[in-house]
């Protein structure tokens, strides 16, 4: 297993893992089946590398694990189904928190919803003024596709169904997932078993391709566990049933009754207590424990029999015969805070429950096993086992083959795996795919981290005219999706990309006609950009499209033709996560070309990129032309204002800006509250 702080060396999975996480800002998914080592890994990953990270789980239990909150409580999203264009309210410390957060970990994703995926997607843009899926940040999603899929039934089901066409509603179904080019991690190297036979039946049982030699060993192991086999953990499909085993072997047991009541302080929810709020035990009790001891004496899934107990004290003996009194434990629930002074995320204790780490365990069900894992365990054979993806979680709860009692056989439908998801997992681990998303990303990580949108724009055009050239049409597509995320003023790229492959210039597809348009606007190339991205919008209108269009028009001065695409670009985008390109763009036609308002457009875009100087340096150019003055002086943005206002060369303001937002960086975002505020109503 993984030292503590440490990227196994010999796991190449986890160094690519390592790389896209330390030195990009590219989301992508992390897989593995039980025992890999993702949760180690995440944790290890987070105290190595200096980035600002947020933890998300889709349920209370498994966000207390991971050491951070529940998606619906961060987003503030419904318990219902989530329709689209649906968005959490946010409180503003939560708000603050995503704003300087760098990458969003959402854990145990194999439960989350593809609705509850567009709704945080959705927000994240409105929130963060960025029309990038999930605004720009980085997202790493973690799970085992393979393990238990989302909880979806009755009317809930009904109107997935309607709302997206499928009758599998994993995160990777939403819209804005599927809008993104996410590479897939799986981890291969297992750590929690070693029973090599047992790994190859596990594999066979998660990729729904069991042999008559796997059904054959996992039969020999029909069975019930015997007085001498030691401490036997049995799984159930439901709660009914476990809870039902676990009441009658403690009330057959003649020694006293102990209730041991949970203490709460602050806010804690119930709903996400991971033990008993009153543990009742006795002498003879078998127990699990639920956390890893400090010591090592334990771990998280241990079994042991309690051996001793009085009002205050538990004493409990493990398989190895040895005897301790088990100290209570402190579970927190976090706020995550973002600190002004430190610039930093920090965890802020909101609550704590602490009981002992302990749970009745003759019986657990499959669902409440997952992360636990278990020495000999007897597997009850029954309804729901069909299900896809719960044998292959029951059974790799276990270590070995020799530890594994079932209490029927086992049969070929029992193996079941969605479709689906074995389509998806075809694509993990493409390593020419990672290798590239390392690449670019590396690239463009240090002009994102100085928020020098400019910068990260011109060396993803570049990219695409690169991948354009190589004949990699596909990457050089996805680049471009890219570049036109990112950009907002386009400036100082015209004339940037060189010959344009003849061989492109002829395709059919319409992505092809795109991409040559595309090029060729920034050539310089107008007509023929024109004329390319018109055959696009003959069969597929969409943004990019139209933008390109007004951008060469505008370039040719046809500039009532670039408004009129420019009206149909705005109706059809969100208003309230307005694209920063489309913002400054039309703000540019309309006052210099169109005696059009848009001063008030160019003061949203400094409102919802405040960090982007050239925004700042534009409003200041069109408001000097119409001898407007910013208002809102104060004592504190006095000397900004008043540089604004200025006759101050542009190159002396902004070494000014930049200096103030070193130095003074209260003041600035007060000097980008009055440009925000402004009012143009007489204008």
């Amino acid at each position: 297993m993984m030292r503590p702080m440490e990227i196994d060396p010999t796991n190449r999975e986890q160094q690519l893992a390592y790389n896209l996480i330390a030195h990009t800002n590219s989301s992508f998914f992390l897989t593995g089946c039980a025992g890999t080592g993702k949760t180690t890994f995440l944790h290890n990953v987070q105290n190595m590398v200096k980035k600002n990270f947020v933890t998300l789980a889709p349920t209370g239990v498994a966000a207390i694990l991971a050491g951070g909150e529940t998606i619906h409580s961060f987003f503030g999203l419904p318990l219902e189904v989530c329709q689209k264009g649906l968005c959490g309210h946010m409180g503003q410390e939560r708000i603050m928190t995503l704003l300087h957060a760098d990458t969003i970990i959402i854990d145990e994703v194999s439960m989350v919803r593809c609705d509850i995926m567009d709704a945080v997607d959705c927000t994240m843009r409105r929130v963060l003024r960025n029309n990038s899926p999930f605004g720009g940040k980085q997202m790493v999603f973690v799970g085992d596709m393979f393990q238990l899929a989302p909880v979806v039934q009755g009317a809930e089901q009904e109107c997935l169904k309607d709302m997206y066409n499928t009758e599998e509603f994993f995160f990777y179904k939403s819209e804005a997932v599927s809008r993104m080019r996410l590479v897939k991690i799986e981890f291969r190297k297992v750590y929690r078993q070693e029973d090599e036979r047992f790994l190859q039946i596990l594999e066979h049982v998660r990729q729904n391709c069991v042999t008559e030699a796997d059904l054959a060993q996992l039969n020999s192991r029909v069975a019930s566990p015997q007085e001498g086999d030691g401490l036997v953990m049995t799984l159930s499909s439901t709660n009914k049933i476990a809870n039902a085993v676990n009441q009658k072997r403690l009330e057959e047991l003649d020694s006293k009754e102990y209730a041991y009541e949970g203490i709460v302080s602050g806010e804690f929810d119930a709903r996400r207590f991971p033990v008993e709020a009153v543990l009742r035990l006795r002498e003879g009790a078998q127990v699990m424990f639920t956390r890893n001891d400090t010591n090592k004496r334990w771990a998280n899934g241990t079994l042991g029999v309690v051996s001793h107990l009085t009002t205050d004290e538990i004493q409990v003996t493990l398989e190895n015969g040895e005897t301790y009194s088990v100290p209570s434990c402190t579970w927190e629930s976090f706020d995550v805070k973002y600190n002004k002074e430190t610039k930093k995320l920090t965890k802020e204790v909101k609550g704590t429950f602490t009981q002992f780490p302990l749970k009745l365990a003759w019986a657990i069900t499959v669902h409440k096993s997952q992360g636990s894992t278990f020495a000999k365990m007897n597997l009850e054979i029954g309804w729901g086992m069909s299900m896809p993806g719960q044998l292959y979680v029951a059974l790799s709860r276990v270590r070995s083959l020799d530890g594994l009692f079932l209490s029927k056989k086992v049969y070929p439908q029992y193996a079941r795996t969605s479709r689906d998801i074995l389509a998806y997992a075809s694509g993990y681990n493409d390593i020419h795919q990672i290798d590239r998303e390392i690449e670019s990303g590396k690239m463009v990580y240090e002009a994102l981290r100085r928020d020098d949108y400019d910068e990260v724009a011109r060396k993803y055009l570049l990219l695409v005219e690169k991948c354009a050239q190589e004949g990699e049409v596909r990457e050089a597509l996805y680049q471009a999706k890219r570049f036109l995320d990112v950009v907002i003023c386009d400036e100082d790229l015209y004339g940037c990309i060189g010959e344009i492959p003849s061989e492109l210039q002829n395709g059919g597809h319409w992505s092809v006609h795109f991409l040559v348009a595309l090029l060729a606007l920034y050539a310089r190339r107008y007509d023929m950009a024109l004329e390319h991205i018109e055959r696009v919008l003959s069969c597929h209108e969409c943004q990019e499209a139209l933008y390109v269009k007004s951008r060469a028009l505008e370039k040719l001065e046809r500039y009532k033709e670039a408004d009129e695409v420019n009206v149909i670009l705005i109706n059809r985008m969100d208003r309230e996560a307005m694209d920063g390109k489309v913002m400054y763009m039309v703000a540019m036609l309309n006052e210099m070309h169109l005696s059009d308002p848009g001063l008030e457009i160019m003061g949203m875009l400094v409102g919802a990129r405040p960090k982007y100087d050239r925004a700042i340096l534009a409003m200041r150019m069109l408001m000097h032309r119409k001898n407007v003055m910013l208002e809102g002086e104060t004592e504190l943005n006095r000397e900004l204002v008043e540089a604004f206002n200025s006759e101050m060369g542009e190159k002396d303001f902004l070494r000014m800006l930049k200096e103030q937002r070193e130095s003074a960086p209260k003041a600035v975002r007060s000097f980008v509250r009055c440009i925000k505020e402004q009012q143009f109503d007489t204008l």
